[in-house]
């Protein structure tokens, strides 16, 4: 069999073009990488900040937007992290609204506002710094926004339930075939939670 006729001139180009082609190969695999959605990341509503994790706690600003013009914010509306009273008339509070996740021991909470009546307010009030303020009685009120992953639960009927002083109220769904309210009570997968995560902040489909 006749050697191979191979120049060291042949040998000189081959070896550059094998590593252009290497390194064009990384680059196709560091492109495609990136472009792969990334399905434990999530945005926080409230700081904007990317955080990579399924979270067990996701929730948004008070809607005191939905009522009052942003000129007359200082004018009207009283706002603390946990209350708003708008207008002195209109008054809501803060509270999770609790999903079990299926295998996990911690639940998917899940902030809301939600109205009282004044009453109830000032009773809220009054024992906001009580340590024994999980013994008050529930107080009726309405959820106050309307949350992705759900039909429509504006105006919800709820329970909101007082619970030691620094942890906030835990918002009790009134039992319906809604959605939420099933899974409030009967709990949700870990795939439900991730869909949840991506509807509830914008990150999802």
């Amino acid at each position: 069999m006749d050697e191979l006729d191979v120049r060291p001139t042949d040998i000189a180009i081959v070896k550059p073009a094998i590593s252009i082609l290497l390194v064009l190969a990384v680059i196709a695999v560091v492109i495609l990488v990136r472009r792969q959605p990334r399905k434990n990341e999530w945005t926080c509503s409230v700081c904007g900040q990317v955080h990579s994790g399924l979270p067990t706690a996701i929730g948004g600003q008070a809607p005191w937007r939905d009522y009052v013009p942003e000129a007359e914010f200082e004018q009207r509306v009283k706002l603390t992290a946990d209350t708003c009273v708008i207008d002195g008339k209109d008054f809501m509070v803060r509270g999770h609204i609790e999903l079990p996740i299926h295998g996990h021991q911690e639940p998917l909470a899940i902030s809301v506002w939600t109205s009282l009546s004044e009453k109830s307010y000032n009773h809220m009030m009054e024992h906001w710094t009580d340590p024994n303020r999980e013994m008050s009685p529930p107080y009726f009120g309405w959820l106050l926004v309307r949350l992705g992953g759900y039909p429509d639960t504006m105006h919800l009927k709820v329970q909101v339930h007082s619970r030691a002083p620094g942890v906030v109220p835990w918002i009790e769904l009134e039992p319906t075939d809604h959605p939420m309210a099933v899974e409030q009570k009967s709990g949700i997968s870990v795939d439900r939670w991730r869909e949840l995560v991506g509807q509830l902040t914008g990150d999802g489909s």
